[in-house]
């Protein structure tokens, strides 16, 4: 049902989407006929394809995180579910905007924009911690319910506790992440984040079982850091200025 749900939602989101932007584009100038082009597609797929991969892969992956949860019990799992949906709320003020200013020609404004995103990172990092360290259980609760048993609510908030001192490393990862796929380098874009993922899950599967279920959070900031290391480092050589489009 839950799937149905998804691929109904989805399909409804991605018609609405395809109706406005018909309506916008009749709006511009143009000489193109139609609808389609295929010297349009091969330098969108480019982009598109390692992306559907690498959100493919996250998916997989992370089906394969909850599978050792789901070994530490429902009600484990309902803690550990309830802390995911309150980080997926918690890193929804990140944005880049690399590939309009790359069309621009707007190269030095980019290197300026990726500034200004890691310091709003640091700034809502740090906003973030203060309230998840101060307030967890609340949190855990809106999610759980006052009725939420003892194992649940303790593994939520073991989660965000621990959590609520990392998500500005989440915040770097993405605002890097941002200038590599916003500029069209999706090799090093793909990579990074499959070592992220790749860490998250082996630490999960082989750690977690042996010493507890919060090895599966201790793998996060982990993998992470090393999406980050690597895209930062790919960002830093500069070669995203120069990649072909």
């Amino acid at each position: 049902g839950v799937a149905w749900a998804t691929l109904i939602a989805q399909g409804v989101s991605v018609l609405g989407s395809f109706t406005v932007l018909r309506k916008e584009l009749k709006k511009l100038e143009g000489t193109s006929d139609g609808i389609f082009e295929a010297e349009e597609l091969l330098p969108m797929a480019k982009i598109a394809l390692p992306s559907i991969l690498q959100q493919s892969t996250v998916s997989i992956g992370m089906m394969l995180v909850q599978s050792v949860v789901n070994s530490f019990g429902a009600e484990s799992l309902a803690g550990f579910s309830a802390g995911m949906r309150i980080e997926a709320i918690c890193i929804v003020p990140i944005s880049s905007y690399t590939a309009q200013n790359i069309g621009a020609g707007q190269l030095k404004r980019v290197s300026k924009g990726y500034v200004q995103a890691n310091k709003m990172v640091i700034f809502f990092g740090a906003v973030i911690c203060v309230i998840l360290e101060l307030f967890p259980t609340q949190f855990i609760t809106l999610f759980l319910g006052a009725d939420g048993s003892q194992v649940a609510i303790a593994t939520g908030y073991g989660y965000l506790v621990f959590m609520g001192f990392f998500f500005f490393m989440i915040g770097f990862k993405m605002a890097a992440d941002g200038v590599l796929r916003g500029a069209g380098d999706m090799k090093l874009f793909t990579i990074a984040n499959l070592v992220n993922l790749s860490i998250r899950v082996i630490m999960a599967m082989t750690l977690a079982p042996r010493f507890g279920i919060a090895w599966v959070w201790y793998a996060v900031p982990i993998g992470w850091t090393a999406n980050f290391v690597i895209s930062y480092l790919e960002y830093r050589t500069g070669k995203w200025k120069t990649i072909r489009r």
